[in-house]
């Protein structure tokens, strides 16, 4: 039977939107208040979601703990209490939008989340009350059955 696990966290990053070959008065048109030179932070809050087939023997789809470890070694420790632009290269040329930012962490868990014997299914991005993002991972080209599928590493008792 297939099921879906999502866990929630947060993290907390500065960011500016603007394109490097734009002027201020540009971005400014595109981004508004959001291109302002100094950048301005959120407090980001993350839902991953993964889906598998729920192991007869464990009754789950994949380790939790190893699922939350992934997302926070991963995610949440390298782009916590950053300024995106700045310190996570792939933002130097990618406007670190809430759907660029989401569109990055899927490609981030992809692989670690089949390792663990899971697909990721969707990343969830909440900016703000106003505003969030969501990214579903396809796998268009990718056929994984349950027999493909690596067994559960499930963390020491």
């Amino acid at each position: 039977m297939e099921a879906y696990l999502t866990i929630s966290t947060h993290f907390s990053a500065a960011h500016r939107l603007a394109l490097p070959s734009l002027t201020l008065e540009q971005n400014s048109e595109i981004y508004g208040k959001c291109a302002r030179v100094n950048g301005h932070g959120h407090n980001y809050h993350l839902e991953v979601t993964i889906k598998g087939e729920i192991d007869p023997r464990t009754g789950m789809i994949a380790d939790l703990v190893a699922f939350q470890k992934a997302v926070d070694d991963l995610v949440v420790e390298p782009l916590d209490h950053t300024f995106l632009n700045k310190d996570i290269p792939y933002f130097a040329e990618v406007v670190p939008t809430a759907e660029n930012i989401a569109v990055y962490i899927r490609d981030v868990l992809k692989q670690p989340i089949r390792e663990i014997g899971a697909q990721l299914h969707k990343v969830k991005l909440i900016e703000s009350p106003n505003n969030s993002c969501e990214v579903y991972c396809t796998y268009e080209t990718e056929s994984i059955s349950v027999a493909d599928q690596r067994e559960p590493v499930l963390a020491p008792a």
